[in-house]
């Protein structure tokens, strides 16, 4: 199976730095999507990069596409003007749970969607899938029944606000095992995307995603590249981390921004 990038946002906004671990500016997203549009990237739906993963079509080099996690405020403030802007596809998954509420991050509040504007996402034509398990993971050990709970109710509170088929399924982490990943298909749920590294070969059951978590430019670019796609999902990725070969790279490119700013 072939596979193109499929990037991953969360918390897009100017907020306290313990909230920003896994977010990036306003300023940093803008700058990012320009630069896709101007350097002749193709941005697809999910529907379209799920048929590349298949077989099902190819699609041309330089083609990636981008979801949004969370169901925060932030994504119509911030995000989907500037998606709007360059005419860009993209998943919004919701986490139904927190809609009209907040949820945390590191302990501080984050403001989440309302009901009427994840349909003004979808009406607008953005695709909104599901962020499962109340947005958490499935990396450690869980019980599976109690997940099938949770997105059988998600799913309903989903087709029940939003006049939509509800076709792609995100766990922030893990991988569903056979029984899961059956259920979620008896959902109506067509693919799963989760956060790399996953340590297998991307399938339906589990695409993992690149999470783009930093402002600076040349990590972007590092992230969107063939070789980052390639490995971003193998085992040898946890050597990469556990020597803190990626703190190097980081420590690299800021000393290259620095010397640009001379």
């Amino acid at each position: 199976m072939r596979e193109i990038p499929v990037l991953l946002y969360q918390n897009i906004g100017d907020y306290p730095p313990e909230m920003m671990e896994d977010g990036i500016t306003p300023e940093a997203f803008a700058r990012q999507m320009q630069y896709l549009s101007t350097r002749g990237y193709r941005i697809v739906t999910l529907d379209e990069a799920v048929d590349h993963l298949a077989g099902i079509r190819r699609l041309p080099d330089r083609s990636l596409a981008i979801t949004i996690d969370g169901g925060y405020r932030d994504a119509i403030l911030n995000v989907a003007p500037v998606l709007r802007q360059y005419q860009f596809p993209a998943v919004f998954f919701i986490a139904p749970e927190f809609i009209g509420g907040e949820r945390a991050i590191k302990g501080n509040p984050i403001c989440c969607l309302t009901w009427q504007e994840v349909r003004e996402l979808n009406e607008s034509g953005f695709t909104i899938g599901l962020l499962a398990n109340g947005g958490g993971g499935i990396k450690s050990p869980h019980d599976v029944d109690v997940v099938k709970g949770r997105i059988a109710a998600a799913m309903k509170s989903l087709q029940a606000n939003v006049n939509t088929e509800i076709r792609y399924c995100a766990f922030k982490e893990g991988v569903p095992g056979a029984d899961l990943w059956a259920f979620i298909q008896s959902q109506g749920i067509r693919a799963v995307f989760t956060q790399c590294p996953t340590n297998q070969r991307a399938t339906l059951a589990g695409i993992g995603r690149i999470q783009i978590d930093d402002d600076d430019q040349n990590i972007f670019l590092t992230k969107i590249s063939k070789p980052y796609l390639f490995f971003k999902d193998k085992r040898s990725w946890q050597y990469i981390r556990r020597y803190k070969l990626d703190r190097l790279f980081h420590r690299l490119s800021e000393w290259v921004n620095r010397m640009r700013e001379r």
